[in-house]
């Protein structure tokens, strides 16, 4: 199933988000956005339908956060339902270990498959909540970052991500202005940066969090 999007016409709608790709990270795009088109008919993975639309919102403002963001290590991202802003990163920086917590099977299924075909390794689809996962022990070492997109950043989940990283590690939400707001005003514990603008996206901002007692 063709995307009607070809990998030119892909790096043109992100290069206004800074976003530069090689040839083999926009075939690996490519394809990653035919899947996301053919499982959408099926699995509500996204309410957008159009590919420009897709590659411009989910890809370009997740793909942004590689660019404020010097990242490595291993990144857990929560809620990661189609795979933004986690999986996309992958494309990215293919050397980082990314870790998608997502409790649909069905989307765990698809984050699979994506990562399968697109030949991504590195990368774990864990099928359950965000907070049982993160509480389980024996872990030797807590991620460098933790990511979600557009949830909700409430005290409990909030608290989770605080014991889970690894010092000097950031909590990094793609959301809007309000639920910012609102995530800073319930994140008590937290070193909060100002608020990071995302390119041609009014509606979304990056919101990154630390530790009080570590330095950013």
């Amino acid at each position: 199933m063709a995307t009607s999007l070809s990998t030119d016409e892909i790096a043109r709608e992100l290069a206004d988000y800074g976003v530069e790709l090689s040839e083999l990270r926009l075939e690996q795009l490519s394809a990653y956005l035919e899947l996301l088109l053919h499982w959408n008919r099926r699995v509500n993975l996204t309410a957008i339908r159009e590919p420009r639309e897709i590659v411009r919102r989910l890809f370009g403002e997740s793909l942004y956060l590689a660019e404020v963001l010097d990242l490595k290590g291993w990144l857990v991202d929560v809620g990661s339902g189609a795979g933004f802003p986690g999986l996309a990163l992958k494309l990215a920086v293919p050397d980082l270990r990314v870790t998608l917590i997502e409790s649909r099977k069905r989307k765990c299924a698809f984050l699979k498959e994506v990562a399968r075909n697109c030949q991504l390794p590195y990368v774990d689809v864990v099928g359950e909540r965000f907070e049982a996962w993160a509480s389980a022990s024996g872990r030797e070492r807590g991620p460098d970052y933790v990511t979600t997109r557009a949830v909700q950043g409430r005290k409990k989940l909030l608290a989770s991500m605080r014991e889970l990283l690894e010092p000097g590690g950031k909590s990094v939400f793609l959301t809007t202005p309000e639920l910012a707001a609102r995530i800073q005003k319930a994140g008590i514990g937290w070193k909060w940066q100002v608020q990071l603008s995302v390119p041609h996206a009014s509606g979304t901002v990056i919101l990154i969090g630390e530790h009080e007692s570590q330095q950013l």
